[in-house]
Formats: structure tokens, sequence, C-alpha cells
């Protein structure tokens, strides 16, 4: 089956110039390491060995970083196979149509060393063309991403026969937007994933003299506890050094980023929400290429992480991590009285702390059914987005 990708050839499709002149395209990951070098009859095994040579080289990187910049230059140097078709943003809101022509091959000394022979089309697609899904999908952040589930309209995007969309009495359909707070199943998913449980903090109920006040509250709170496979280990550790037992987490979230006013608004929101936590972290659904150079900025500053939200959590994308910091009790004790809901879930999470090992599964069970629920299957994900309007 033919796949479709979107691919970013440098910041701003900086490189597509030299990318059509030359008939390529290519990924500037690990620039030194040619990737003939490494068997990769074997993905797990040559994502693992890369994993390891890239922390190696950027050893402040977190391993989550070193997963996802792997898995994009995966896609590039051998995911992609001959016939798959290749969106190249030229950073002015359109994207050149490629078709992969040839196996993968290393240039070094080159800005783009990792290379794939292309067979360039006299195409570019104007994004706002797109439906919005695809311009949703089209949207996020990274090396690559694959959209291949919006083939029928690329083809009629790329052989020009898209009709508008419209009503009978000829006016543009107007697409139900989603709201907001329908994101938070969707990142209670993804951090299920990941032994993070999580909790909506619904602002309408706190108290009523305490509502009005500006970014106090956070959207989400998460707590994630470190495991051990002894008991005994785990007792030692909740008496000496509860601080290293559990992590807890903030989340702001938004629909989209789209310029950088925005950013700054969003990106202060979730840090002072998010200062009683030992991560803070703004999530949003899209996200423009345009605030990427400033969110990182931002994120080196004051620490605050960044994660564009997908409704499957494999595509969900942490793209900058956040910084640990020490919990601040004074302001954990201002929420508590201010909102039931974070008071219970602070409540229940010290439960687990606190508890003795003949009960702590029973307490976790507790705190886990007061928790936000993700989902089943994809099959629900897919369902609850039809239901709410959310793009996927």
């Amino acid at each position: 089956m033919k796949q479709y990708n979107r691919i970013m050839l440098g910041e701003h499709g900086m490189y597509l110039d030299d990318c059509r002149e030359h008939n390529y395209i290519g990924a500037n990951l690990l620039k030194d390491v040619d990737m003939n070098d490494t068997p990769f009859n074997e993905e797990e095994v040559w994502r693992q060995q890369m994993i390891f040579k890239y922390l190696e080289l950027h050893p402040d990187k977190s391993v989550q970083t070193a997963r996802t910049c792997v898995g994009f230059l995966w896609t590039v140097c051998f995911g992609l196979k001959v016939g798959d078709v290749v969106l190249a943003s030229n950073g002015n809101g359109g994207y050149q149509v490629g078709e992969i022509t040839g196996d993968y091959y290393f240039q070094p000394g080159e800005e783009l060393p990792h290379r794939r022979s292309v067979r360039w089309k006299d195409v570019v697609i104007s994004r706002k063309a797109m439906s919005q899904r695809l311009q949703n999908s089209t949207g996020s952040i990274g090396t690559c991403c694959n959209i291949t589930k919006y083939a029928e309209e690329l083809d009629s995007l790329i052989h020009g026969t898209v009709p508008p969309a419209v009503t009978q009495q000829g006016q543009p359909i107007q697409v139900e937007q989603y709201r907001e707070r329908s994101l938070h199943k969707l990142l209670a998913n993804y951090l299920q994933k990941r032994n993070i449980l999580s909790k909506t903090i619904f602002h309408e109920t706190s108290n009523r003299a305490d509502q009005a006040q500006k970014w106090v509250h956070p959207d989400m709170v998460g707590v994630a506890f470190n495991e051990f496979q002894e008991s005994a280990t785990r007792s030692l550790l909740k008496a000496a050094e509860t601080k290293e037992y559990l992590d807890l987490f903030s989340y702001e979230l938004k629909r989209s980023i789209d310029s950088d006013h925005q950013l700054k608004e969003y990106f202060f929101q979730a840090l002072s929400n998010s200062n009683w936590a030992n991560y803070g972290y703004l999530v949003a659904f899209q996200i423009s290429e345009d605030v990427m150079e400033e969110m990182e900025r931002l994120n080196r500053a004051f620490g605050i992480g960044v994660i564009k939200l997908s409704p499957y959590p494999d595509d969900t994308i942490v793209l900058f991590p956040a910084r640990k910091k020490e919990l601040d009790y004074y302001t954990i004790d201002k929420l508590c009285r201010i909102n039931p809901d974070f008071k219970g879930f602070v409540t229940k999470t010290a439960k687990v702390i606190t508890a003795q090992t003949d009960v702590l599964e029973e307490v976790m069970g507790g705190l886990q059914r007061y928790c936000d629920k993700g989902f089943a299957s994809d099959d629900e994900i897919l369902s609850y987005c039809s239901e709410c309007h959310i793009p996927c």
C-alpha cells in the first residue's frame, strides 16, 4: 500500500530548493553516522542502537527525545518505500509533492546527509485547499508524519480534482468545532499508557471567592509512582525519601497554538498553573510550525514542557520535556482549599504513599478509579473523536 508522509526539509523548509534541484529528501539527525554501517533488517534493534548513539552525542537530551528523533530518522531512511509520496513544506503555506524513487544513501559533509532519491512533481498543494482534518495532521511538529489515512483527499489534491465542500444552498460547509475539554480524555489515555494517573480539575467546582483568580488552576493533574520490585525497597524509599517515590504533574490544555502571541499567553498560563508541581506541561492538539523556535527558547528559559497531542498515544509527541523542580506545598495547600477535585486527588495520592503493603493494591485501585479513564481500543478512540468532532 502506498504511503503518504509530510516531511520537513530543515526549519521552514529551508533546504527544499536544494532537494528539488538535486532530486532528494534528507535528514540531518546523527549527521556523521553512516546508516549503512548498522544492519536495519530488525527495526527495534536498529532503533535501540541509534538511541544509544544519539544519547552519547547529546547527553543533555532525554530518552523520550532520543526515541522521537530516531523514529523520524528510521522513517526517512528505511520506513519510506519506493513509490511512496512525500509532501515537503515550503515554509509559505504550501507543500511540494514528490515520489520516492530510491533506497537510502549517505552523503557525508552535506546539511542533509541521510538521503532518499525523489522525483519531484510539478505540484504544490496549498494548505488552505486541505480539509480541516488534513490541515491538523500536516501541522504536526516533527521531521516526518504519516498522513496516509487521507490518501483519497491527497490524490484528489495532487490531480486537482477536489471540489469545494458546500451545502445544497451553495454555502461552504462549517465544520463543528470540538471543545477544549474534550481533549482531556485523549490526554488521560496517553498518560495512562505511560503509567501516569491523571485527573481533570473542574474549575467551576472551586470556591466562589476563588473562581475569579487568574491562572491558578491546572486543567489536569497527574502522578507517577516509581516502581521497585521489592516491597522492602518501596518501604525504605517512602520512609526516607518520599519525594523520590512519586512525581506530580500539571497540564494546561489548549486546542491550538497558532501565533507567537498565543504561545506566550498559553505558556505563561501553564507556568503559573504548574508552579506547585514537579513537572509542568503545555499541551495542544494543533501547533503551528512558526512558533517552534520561540517555544524552544521558552522551554529552555522556564522549564515548562510542551506536548503535541494526538488521538492516538503512539502519535502524541513530547516536543520539549519539562524540567523537574521541587514541590511547592504552600500552593498545593491553597489549591486543596480552593478546589475539591484537587483535594481529592492529593488525598488519594497521599493514601498510596502511606499505605501498608497488605492494602497497597486496594488503595492504589481507589486512586485509579478516581482518576480519568482512557480507551480500551482504537475503535473507542474513533467513536469518541467522531462524537466530539475531533479530527482524527
